[in-house]
């Protein structure tokens, strides 16, 4: 109805704010990364340790924190793929120097990536959950990807331990680089220079937006 116009047209402005103009710098829109398991990881403040572990590091009365490869059997031993997972995460993640606890998206892992062939040129594909992504293999991005065992897509930050509210968004810009592990934070980020607007191609877009009305007798047609 004539409501959900209005949201949906103000949700619009507000979306070309963010993409007017063309630049490279992160601005406030997220991409959700279609990735899974979901990976909680980084340093438990209750004892200093670091840890990896899915969406179970909460449950009440047993919590499955996994601070060992030896905790990753135990806890997710019936789960042969996902306990693959979590070790890889153990055994890379460390060195990323995480000061707090990180949550993101799993994207692939060595195992998972297959060379394909789009539009006549070499790419790199990995499919996490229903969506298959690719990237060009001589591109920058794709030979990370080449390097890597582990990829992750960083989102959602916990400051005050497991316990404590979780704040979205990641802050990836001090964690350590390591050819073992690719990873980014689900900020929306321009690198073509094509996909922001141009000045006048928001201003046209806006005068689109702003300018549409709907007859009422529309919304019961």
């Amino acid at each position: 109805g004539a409501a959900g116009y209005k949201q949906a047209k103000s949700f619009l402005i507000e979306l070309l704010k963010n993409l007017a103009g063309n630049s490279n710098t992160k601005i406030n829109t997220s991409v959700k990364w279609d990735g899974a398991p979901a990976i909680f990881t980084g340093i438990n403040p209750d004892n200093g340790k670091f840890f990896v572990g899915t969406k179970s590091v909460f449950n009440t009365k047993t919590p499955k924190i996994n601070y060992t490869m030896e905790d990753i059997d135990i806890n997710h031993g019936e789960a042969p793929g996902l306990a693959a997972k979590l070790k890889l995460a153990l055994q890379y993640f460390p060195t990323l120097g995480i000061k707090n606890i990180l949550q993101g998206d799993f994207m692939f892992d060595s195992s998972m990536v297959k060379s394909t062939t789009i539009d006549g040129k070499p790419h790199l594909s990995f499919r996490p959950n229903t969506i298959t992504y690719a990237v060009e293999s001589d591109s920058n991005i794709g030979k990370e990807v080449a390097a890597a065992k582990i990829g992750i897509v960083f989102h959602t930050t916990y400051n005050n331990g497991l316990q404590g509210g979780a704040t979205f968004g990641a802050d990836v810009s001090g964690l350590n680089k390591n050819r073992n592990i690719w990873f980014d934070d689900a900020f929306f980020k321009d690198s073509t220079g094509i996909v922001t607007l141009t000045v006048n191609e928001a201003k046209e877009v806006q005068a689109l937006t702003v300018n549409v009305t709907i007859p009422v007798n529309a919304w019961t047609s």
